[in-house]
Order: structure tokens, then C-alpha cells, then sequence
């Protein structure tokens, strides 16, 4: 009997690859990337985001949005058979007005992504795009080409003010998969070469490797830092211990999760530059920068943000509600009202940083407990993991155990038992072996007492 051929997934081929090769891999998929975000009059774009525009009046700002939202109804209303019933036909006459169109639920997305699409877009263009969110919930949407550079604008152009433009040499940790788990030695890190960019694993932070990072930050002579913060706290604390020698960093940029103020002012202290939390998710961008004051500026060129509690009302200065965002990106892909699944608090006076635009003192529910591993190695951002799971409605990954954890599932009806082999590999891939990794079916998951379900969960003491 003859046997099927089976062709190695791109993972396979990478992991078996030389050095060299795994190399022009990487920078092949940054091509890719680069196709979405940068193309056309794009330096123009960045521009147009200049961050001054941000010490306006709050007025002036408004008017603004206002015009740009009309704008962009008018267009998705012709554009996209979602919303021809839902937007209205005449333009809105003020911001408030927002309000009386309807909520964009994340289930909506999940059931029919396709029909946010509009009509005249061609699908073969489009970025599709996974994410678990902080729920743990899996969800796919796209995105096309006009809504994926309206999202790197703004973030370049903020970049810039801090001395970090983008071109210049940068560390970034992320959940991108450079190294099987199984790799025991460095390097945990690959070069991108149209990026300058120094990718780092999130996931191979193990005491011992501290050193090896930390030379390799400063051999690359990278001039700022971003993504996960906790990965940056990890190295940063054991700085401070150890009295080894930081990278010199113009700053360094978060995004993807949040830490304390407290860890923020750690990760400042060791590395001796700034660090800025952002806000944003891959459906909408980024669109909360920090000031130096620590408070979460909107970055009101991109989108229009509300903040409402559980009835759809606007909270009231100083008082925590939904994150609800309208973004400017693109009529062709686009996202209003759209309920991100997050919790901000509002300030509740002018910020002393000068600028106008709306503003957060604290984002609630973005800090998942970390999963501490057998071999000591901490663990944060793992909602991709639940990414192989068909008809997942809700998880939550708990570590119940020194050398254990459970991922607890609410199941949709659609819920394929199977996939979770596939949930599993990816969770020790991540985890380790030593770690037992089970999961189960749960009518309903626990929620924080602001109303947030936590995707990971420590319950015990390491």
C-alpha cells in the first residue's frame, strides 16, 4: 500500500531550518506585513497623526471627529450591507448622536465575519486575522490594507516624539514564534532585517537566560524597546538584582497587556529610560498612548472612543465602564461602536500634560495573573493558545497546581471536542513538558468584581 505524502506545515520547515534560512523566512513574512502596512503615500499619512494636534482644544478636536464620523458612516452605509439598515441616512448633527446607533458585539463578528466587508473590496486582498482577546474567545476577522496602515500611522507617529522612529534599530517581545520550547541554548531571538528589528521570545524567560537576553539587547545595539511588558519587567528585575549592565534604550513601548504603575517604575529604574503603556486591540489599533503624567490619552485622529457602563450610557468623570471604539481605519473593513470586552476608568479633571484629547487614569482587566512554570520561568499573555479550539465560547487557563494547569471551557454549540488535542499541543509548546495540561467543560467561568473575566489565572502561592 502506498503511503500519502504529507507536506510539513510552515512551522515544521522552520523549526528544521538552518539559522540562514529561518532568516529569510522571517524577513519573507515581514514583506508580507509590509505590503498591508506601509505602502503608498504612507510618510504623508504618519504626518497627518502629528502628535501637537493632540494640545487643540477639546472643541476644536470634536469638530474635527465629527466631520470624519459623517464621513465615514456615509461611506459604510453604501459600502457595507451590515450596516445599510443599521446607520442613519442624514449626517449626525454632534458626538452624542453616536450613541443611538447600535453596539458592535464581538459574537456578531464570530458568526459572519465576511459581512463587514464591503462589496467592492476583493477578499483576496484582505489581511485575515485571528485573536483570542482577553476572554480567551476565539475570533476571526479581516482587515484591508487601507485599515491596516491607518492603524501604523498614529503608532509611528507617537513613536517619533519619543526619538524612536521606526527604521531605527529595536528589541521587540512578543508572542511570535521564534524557537521550539525544547530549545535549551540561545539564541531565543532572530533578526529582522527589514524591521531592524531584534524579535525576542516571550516565552523562553527562564532565570538562567536572563544574561544571554540581556547581551544580546546590547550586542544589537538596539535603540528602543517593545511589546509585552511583562517580559521587559521580568529582565528588568533581575537587573536590578544582579547588577548587570541594561542595553542603553532611548524608551520602551508597551502593548498587548498592562502592568502595575509600581512594575512600570521598576522597569524605568533598571533600564534608565521612560516606558509608555498603550492601549489598542488588532481589530481597531492602537488607540491609548500614556503621557508622562501616566495617564491613557485617546489618540482621537484614529477613533472615536466611549466609555459606558452596562447599559450603554456614558460613566461619568472618575467612574470604570466598557470601551467602546468607532475607529477612523476604513470604510471597507470597519469597526463602530465596536465592544472591545474592556474596562477603563475616566479621568476625572484636565490632565496636567496639557493636551485635550479624553483621557484614562487606569485600564481595568488588562493585568492577567502569570503562570510561573516547573522550571521557573513566568509566564503571561497566553489567550493564543485557546486559537485551535472550534466553538470555544469562553476559556480561562488556571494554574491549580505547581506542575499543572487546567484550561476551563464554556462550550458553544458548535464546540468540537477534537480541536482541543490541538489546544493542548500549543499550551506545551509554551508550558513545557513537565507541565500537565488537561482540560475542561464549565457551564459558566468566574468574573472579577468590576465584571472581568481574568484569561489566566494563578490559583495557588509560587
Amino acid at each position: 500500500m502506498m503511503r500519502r505524502f504529507v507536506f510539513p506545515s510552515q512551522q515544521q520547515i522552520y523549526d528544521h531550518s538552518p539559522h540562514w534560512l529561518q532568516r529569510i523566512l522571517v524577513n519573507a513574512e515581514a514583506v508580507r506585513r509590509e505590503w498591508f502596512r506601509r505602502h503608498g503615500d504612507y510618510r504623508q499619512l504618519v504626518a497627518s497623526h502629528d502628535p501637537s494636534w493632540y494640545y487643540r482644544s477639546r472643541d476644536e478636536q470634536e469638530t474635527w471627529q465629527l466631520t470624519q464620523l459623517n464621513r465615514l458612516l456615509t461611506a459604510v452605509r453604501r459600502r457595507v450591507p451590515f450596516y445599510r439598515d443599521i446607520l442613519p441616512d442624514q449626517p449626525l448633527t454632534s458626538l452624542a448622536d453616536l450613541s443611538n446607533i447600535p453596539m458592535l458585539h464581538k459574537e456578531q463578528i464570530r458568526q459572519n465575519p465576511l459581512a463587514l466587508i464591503a462589496e467592492d473590496l476583493d477578499r483576496r486582498t484582505l489581511w485575515p486575522r485571528k485573536t483570542s482577546g482577553s476572554t480567551g474567545t476565539p475570533l476571526t476577522f479581516y482587515l484591508d490594507r487601507e485599515a491596516t496602515r491607518n492603524h501604523q500611522a498614529p503608532a509611528d507617529a507617537m513613536l517619533a516624539t519619543l526619538g524612536c522612529q521606526f527604521g531605527l534599530p529595536r528589541a521587540r517581545f512578543s508572542g511570535a514564534y521564534v524557537a521550539p520550547y525544547t530549545r535549551s541554548q540561545p539564541p531565543f531571538w532572530i533578526w529582522i532585517d527589514l524591521y531592524h528589528q531584534l524579535q525576542c521570545s516571550a516565552y523562553h524567560l527562564a532565570p538562567e537566560f536572563y544574561p544571554h537576553y540581556i547581551r544580546a539587547l546590547r550586542e544589537s545595539r538596539v535603540i528602543y524597546g517593545t511589546g509585552y511588558p511583562t517580559a521587559w519587567h521580568l529582565l528588568a528585575t533581575y537587573l536590578l538584582e544582579s547588577g548587570d549592565r541594561p542595553p542603553t534604550l532611548r524608551a520602551i513601548i508597551t502593548d498587548s497587556e498592562g502592568i502595575s504603575i509600581e512594575q512600570q517604575m521598576v522597569v524605568e529604574r533598571a533600564f534608565g529610560c521612560p516606558v509608555v503603556q498603550t492601549y489598542g486591540t488588532g481589530e481597531v489599533g492602537q488607540i491609548a498612548w500614556q503621557c508622562e503624567h501616566r495617564r491613557y490619552h485617546i489618540l482621537s485622529r484614529a477613533a472615536i472612543v466611549e466609555v459606558v457602563d452596562d447599559n450603554g450610557r456614558p460613566v461619568a468623570p472618575g467612574e470604570t465602564g466598557q470601551i467602546i471604539v468607532t475607529s477612523f481605519a476604513s470604510s471597507g473593513t470597519p469597526f463602530i461602536r465596536y465592544q472591545t470586552g474592556d474596562l477603563a476608568t475616566l479621568a476625572a479633571d484636565d490632565c496636567p500634560c496639557g493636551r485635550h484629547n479624553p483621557s484614562w487614569v487606569a485600564i481595568e482587566g488588562r493585568i492577567d495573573d502569570r503562570i510561573k512554570t516547573p522550571d521557573g520561568r513566568w509566564i503571561g499573555r497566553l489567550s493564543h493558545v485557546t486559537k485551535p479550539g472550534i466553538g470555544i465560547k469562553e476559556s480561562q487557563i488556571a494554574q491549580v497546581a505547581r506542575d499543572r494547569i487546567v484550561i476551563r471551557v464554556v462550550p458553544a454549540a458548535d464546540f468540537v471536542p477534537a480541536s482541543m488535542t490541538a489546544v493542548i499541543e500549543v499550551a506545551r509548546r509554551y508550558l513545557g513538558p513537565t507541565m500537565q495540561i488537561e482540560w475542561e467543560l464549565v457551564e459558566r467561568l468566574p468574573r472579577t468584581r468590576a465584571g472581568k473575566l481574568r484569561h489566566v489565572v494563578r490559583e495557588i502561592e509560587v
